[in-house]
C-alpha cells in the first residue's frame, strides 16, 4: 500500500509575529495569510517487515531502523521522528519526503511537513482527525516536544488552505476565509510576486529573540507589534474590498515595523534591494517568515513589473510563478 500526500506553504500579507504564544496568549493575535500551490510530500510505502526508513529528498538525510522503538532524534529528521511517536505509529514504512521549495524560506516549510506527515498518517490510521486537529497536533508537536520558536500561522495555513484571516487566542484558533471576489483574487495572484533572494536563513535565533523580548514586555517590540495587529486589520479590509494598492502600502508599513522587531530581519543587501524595487514602480513588500533571507514578496501592479523583474534579476533574484490553493492539506494517491 502506498499514500502520497501534500500540503501547501503560505504566505502572509499580515500580522506575522502575534501569532507568537508570548504575543497572543496576552494580546491576541490575527493574521492575514494564503496558501500558495508550491507543496512539500510525502510518500509512504507500508512494507512487510517491522522496519522504517525516513528519507528526506532536500536535506539529503535518511534514518533506517529496526522497528519504531529504535526512532531516534538529533539526526536532523527530528518532525517525522516526533509525528511517529506522537501518533504511536507501530508499522513498518519507507517514508519518503521532498519540496518543491528550499528548506528555511520563509514560506512555513517546517509547518507543511508536520502538517503533511500527520495528515497522511491520518488516512493510513483512519483517525478521522479534522483540519483543525491537524493544524493543533502540528504545532503542539513542533513548539512543545521539540521545543522549536514558532508561531502558529504555519500549520494553520498548511491544513485549512485558501485565503484566510486568522485569530489567535489562548483558548483556541479561528480560520476565516476572506469574502474575496475572484477579480480580485486572480488580480492578487497577479500583481503579488515572490523573488528568491538567494539566501535560505535560520529563522530561530531571530523569533528566539522576538519570543524574549515579548514575553520581558520590551516596550519596543511589543508597541511594534500592536502597530503590526493594527496594520493587519486593515490589510483585511483592503483586501475585502479590492483595494490592492492600499494593500500594498500597508504591506509597507508593516515590513517598517517588523525589521525593528529583532536584529537580522533585515541587512544592508535587502534594504537594497527592496527600495530598489520600490523605485522601479512595486508599491510595498516583506521579506516572508521570519527575515534574515528567503523570499521577498513585492505587490507591483502588471504594468511596472518588467522594470522591476530587470531589477530584480540584476541584483541574483529569481521570480517564483504561484497561484493560491485552496484545499490545504490532502492525500492525492492512496
Amino acid at each position: 500500500m502506498t499514500l502520497v500526500g501534500r500540503a501547501p506553504v503560505r504566505i502572509s500579507f499580515g500580522g506575522g509575529g502575534t501569532d507568537l504564544a508570548s504575543y497572543y496568549e496576552k494580546y491576541g493575535g490575527v493574521v492575514v495569510s494564503a496558501a500558495i500551490n508550491k507543496f512539500f510530500y510525502t510518500i509512504l510505502e507500508l512494507r512487510q517487515d517491522d522496519r522504517i526508513q525516513i528519507i528526506s529528498a532536500d536535506l539529503q538525510l535518511n534514518q533506517t531502523v529496526g522497528d519504531c522503538y529504535q526512532l531516534k532524534y538529533g539526526e536532523g529528521l527530528d518532525i517525522p521522528v516526533a509525528v511517529l511517536k506522537h501518533l504511536n505509529v507501530q508499522r513498518g514504512m519507507n517514508m519518503l519526503m521532498a519540496s518543491e521549495i528550499p528548506p528555511g524560506t520563509g514560506l512555513g516549510s517546517s509547518g507543511a511537513v508536520t502538517v503533511n506527515i500527520i495528515n497522511t498518517i491520518n488516512h493510513l490510521e483512519h483517525l478521522k482527525l479534522s483540519k483543525q486537529d491537524i493544524a493543533e497536533m502540528a504545532y503542539n508537536i513542533e513548539y512543545n516536544e521539540l521545543n522549536l520558536p514558532i508561531g502558529k500561522q504555519d500549520e494553520y495555513a498548511s491544513a485549512f488552505g485558501g485565503l484566510n484571516f486568522m485569530k489567535f487566542e489562548k483558548d483556541g484558533v479561528t480560520v476565516e476565509p476572506l469574502d474575496v471576489h475572484k477579480e480580485t483574487r486572480m488580480r492578487m495572484e497577479d500583481d503579488i510576486m515572490l523573488f528568491f533572494t538567494g539566501r535560505t536563513r535560520e529563522s530561530s535565533k531571530i523569533l528566539k529573540s522576538q519570543d524574549a523580548s515579548t514575553k520581558d514586555d520590551k516596550g519596543e517590540v511589543v508597541e511594534r507589534l500592536h502597530e503590526i495587529k493594527d496594520i493587519c486589520f486593515k490589510v483585511k479590509k483592503a483586501i475585502e474590498i479590492g483595494d490592492l494598492v492600499e494593500m500594498g502600502k500597508l504591506l509597507d508599513l508593516s515590513w517598517q515595523n517588523k525589521k525593528k522587531l529583532a536584529k537580522g530581519i533585515t541587512n544592508a543587501r535587502i534594504d537594497k534591494i527592496y527600495e530598489t524595487a520600490k523605485k522601479k514602480g512595486a508599491v510595498g513588500g516583506k521579506l516572508t517568515g521570519a527575515g534574515g533571507g528567503g523570499y521577498m514578496m513585492l505587490f507591483c501592479e502588471k504594468k511596472h513589473q518588467p522594470d522591476v523583474i530587470k531589477a530584480m534579476k540584476k541584483d541574483g533574484l529569481t521570480l517564483l510563478d504561484f497561484k493560491f490553493d485552496h484545499k490545504g492539506c490532502k492525500t492525492i494517491m492512496g
